[in-house]
């Protein structure tokens, strides 16, 4: 459709000046803000990223006096026929072509409120197009205000049609090798009907309910919520329709020509496939990697030249087994979906279990059922950090001991608690490897790390996950629209509960101080108990012990999926104690305090849901005296000794080092080697030569040399043992 009998480069001057007045007008004018603000637009990046202005009227002011701009921005449909401005106050949005030029303008009456209002001569289009240069799944919205609302919750990939035909749409779709599209639309008769105009083969019609508009669900229910509803939604269609899928690959047919792809392989830089192409009698075998354009023409080369086909005919059916390829490998990297099932029995289960005033202490007794001795503190701290994934502000916990203390059985055992759903266990961390998960995989999840040596760079990331509750990257990038440098945001939100073991002391200061630090018991009392157990699951008790663990765990998984994640309230606060003769206690009194909350939390069935006054009347609960003793009790241990600076296994060295110099004769000055340690305590070489080393950095211990043997002096005194001349004023709040 031609716009107006002025050049097509004269039009592309004057509406690129008109977009940019707008915009202007929109920056210093607070009406427009406020509507868009009042429609779920209130970032201003949102507004410079799709060009967004405001008209007041005054267009024809700023003109020259002469007419000759006027007239032409009449035939361009700008001003009407009468000399009226189409956009007078409007929010005004332009419709740019592929390659930046801007194709119409669309414009949303701001009061009162009126019909969409567009260039009269304007020609059809769809908004956003340049997603379409590298996007191959898309959101399609019924209009631009629509697709605006779907990138107000962050999904870049969207795009609405102005005024496209069916036909035209799918054409475009084609030509850049989109293979899947999802069209959104609001839950009315008008909706639909909008949506069925658009809809055509392999188009998922994602339905929002309860809404007129997408606008008006953005309004009503938030970003997120719309994010959570798009990104949930299945998707429909795509280049594999038709084919026939085999164990590693799949069966293309494009015309006569058939494709088998077999073996395919990815990697972040490589798409690898072996490809067989049978057409009448003639067949052509390769293997090429489809990421590669050198492979991918000398591919189309030899066909072309043996089927004597046009090139292009064969570059087309590249380009669609390519896409077929990477839809393909996702199926086949795909993880099934953890089945939620809670049955009515396993709710009146986990009911009983979350009002049990004895609740602790069975969590105990179940810990021992499935195979965890001692560690009483260990495991209440363990199991109320996968309890606290669903704070606002969750628990972090690193258990540093020996190794074959028993780190990773505590953690397997308290990560079997909470349901596999909520659960991210990885054994490494690449530096950037959080950054760039999933916007929603961590939210609300435990997330565990085997060993604390295998973070190799990643420590950085955890620290802000734990603290800020978010990892916000920013990229940049070229925008296809403008040809400007863009900045592109991802976001992997939490709240995160975290869990990780280490042997190693010497972990970073600045990552360690946002965890709360344990370690394990290893005296030989807990090691004669271990040993038992380990017998025992050789026996036929053990064997009956299997079916019973299962049961323990089956109800723990229904009591975690049965917790509400309520704000919690404590009363208590500015009753309570906390030591201030150190600088750590700055972090470790809101660990004590969310601990707290973690308890509560735990215990909400036996506590009245109290509502906030005001529109959001939001539920909470209170602590009360019972979860201040029991996170007492758990803080005392954890943060009570006096000693804080070691590592628990390097204060057990510490206490060690003593015992030997009280049980050797008075002889002056006392000294010792390292086998004299494994000798007296029956240290392993290893955990000797790991702590040792911690306590000759803190200073406790001293090195002396005599002639090739390595000897220390100890240089502590023995104070500071008593835990109880140490404690740090946690007090709980006297009942009634």
């Amino acid at each position: 459709m031609k716009r107006s009998p002025i050049p097509e480069a004269r039009a592309q001057v004057l509406l690129r000046r008109v977009a940019e007045l707008y915009a202007q007008n929109l920056a210093n004018q607070p009406e427009p803000k406020r509507w868009l603000a009042d429609h779920g637009f209130p970032d201003p990046r949102l507004w410079a990223s799709h060009r967004l202005g405001a008209s007041n009227g005054i267009l024809k002011g700023v003109l020259p006096s002469d007419n000759g701009i006027l007239t032409e921005l009449t035939a361009i449909g700008v001003f009407d026929s009468e000399g009226h401005e189409t956009f007078v106050d409007c929010i005004v949005c332009p419709v740019c072509a592929e390659p930046g030029g801007i194709q119409t303008l669309v414009g949303w009456p701001m009061n009162p409120a009126g019909p969409v209002r567009r260039l009269a001569n304007g020609p059809s289009g769809l908004w956003n197009a340049n997603v379409l240069t590298t996007a191959t799944e898309v959101y399609l919205a019924t209009s631009v205000l629509e697709g605006l609302s779907i990138a107000a919750c962050g999904i870049a990939n969207v795009i609405a049609a102005v005024g496209e035909q069916p036909n035209s749409l799918q054409k475009q779709l084609r030509e850049h090798g989109v293979h899947r599209v999802r069209l959104v639309a609001g839950d009315t008769a008008d909706a639909q009907a909008s949506a069925q105009r658009l809809k055509a083969g392999g188009f998922g019609l994602i339905t929002l309910p309860g809404a007129a508009s997408v606008n008006q669900f953005l309004v009503a229910n938030g970003p997120a919520e719309l994010a959570r509803l798009l990104t949930a939604a299945p998707p429909a269609g795509g280049v594999l329709d038709g084919a026939e899928l085999l164990p590693d690959g799949f069966i293309l047919h494009c015309k006569e020509r058939r494709y088998e792809l077999r073996g395919l392989e990815k990697t972040p830089r490589a798409l690898r496939a072996t490809v067989r192409l049978t057409f009448a009698s003639k067949m052509h075998l390769d293997t090429i990697d489809l990421y590669c354009a050198r492979a991918r023409r000398q591919f189309i080369g030899d066909v072309t030249r043996l089927l004597d086909e046009a090139a292009s005919a064969i570059e087309a059916d590249i380009g669609r087994i390519l896409l077929a390829a990477e839809e393909r490998v996702a199926q086949l990297r795909v993880i099934p979906q953890l089945e939620v099932v809670m049955t009515e029995a396993d709710r009146e289960q986990a009911e009983a279990l979350a009002k049990n005033p004895d609740l602790p202490e069975q969590i105990l007794r179940d810990f021992e059922t499935c195979g965890l001795m001692g560690e009483r503190t260990n495991k209440l701290l363990c199991y109320l950090a996968i309890t606290s994934r669903k704070l606002s502000e969750p628990l972090a916990v690193l258990i540093l001991a020996s190794s074959g203390a028993g780190k990773t059985a505590l953690q397997e055992a308290a990560l079997a608690f909470c349901p596999p759903e909520d659960v991210v266990k990885v054994t490494s961390l690449s530096g950037r490897a959080l950054f760039y998960k999933e916007r929603a995989s961590l939210k609300h999840k435990v997330l565990a790390v085997a060993e604390g040596e295998s973070l190799t760079g990643s420590d950085y990331a955890l620290r802000n996950l734990i603290s800020a509750g978010e990892l916000v990257t920013e990229v940049t990038i070229r925008d296809q629209s403008s040809g400007r440098l863009a900045t592109m945001t991802n976001k992997v939100e939490g709240p995160t509960a975290v869990l990780v073991t280490t042997t190693d002391p010497e972990t970073d200061a600045e990552t360690k101080s946002r965890f709360i630090v344990t370690s394990m018991d290893e005296s030989p009392k807990q090691t004669l108990a271990i040993l038992a157990w380990q017998r025992r699951q050789h026996s036929r008790e053990g064997l009956e012990h299997i079916a019973e663990r299962q049961e323990v765990l089956r109800r723990h998984w229904a009591l975690q999926r049965l917790l509400e994640p309520l704000a919690v309230v404590n009363p208590f606060a500015n009753q309570l104690c906390f030591g201030d003769d150190r600088l750590t206690s700055r972090r470790d009194q809101p660990k004590y305090l969310r601990l707290m909350a973690a308890v509560a939390l735990l215990r909400q069935r036996q506590k009245t849901i109290r509502r906030m006054d005001g529109p959001t009347a939001q539920a909470y609960i209170e602590v009360d005296t019972e979860d201040v003793r029991l996170a007492n009790a758990i803080a005392m241990d954890l943060f009570g000794r006096s000693l804080d600076e070691l590592s628990r296994p390097s204060h057990e060295l510490l206490v060690l080092l003593d015992q030997m110099r009280r049980a050797q004769p008075s002889t002056g000055v006392f000294s010792f080697c390292r086998r004299d340690v494994r000798e007296f305590g029956r240290w392993s070489h290893a955990r000797v030569h790991r702590y040792l080393k911690e306590l000759l950095e803190l200073e406790y211990v001293w090195l002396e040399r005599a002639g090739g043997c390595h000897r220390y002096r100890l240089r502590w005194d023995g104070s500071g043992q008593d835990g109880q001349k140490f404690l740090l004023g946690l007090q709980a709040p006297a009942k009634g």
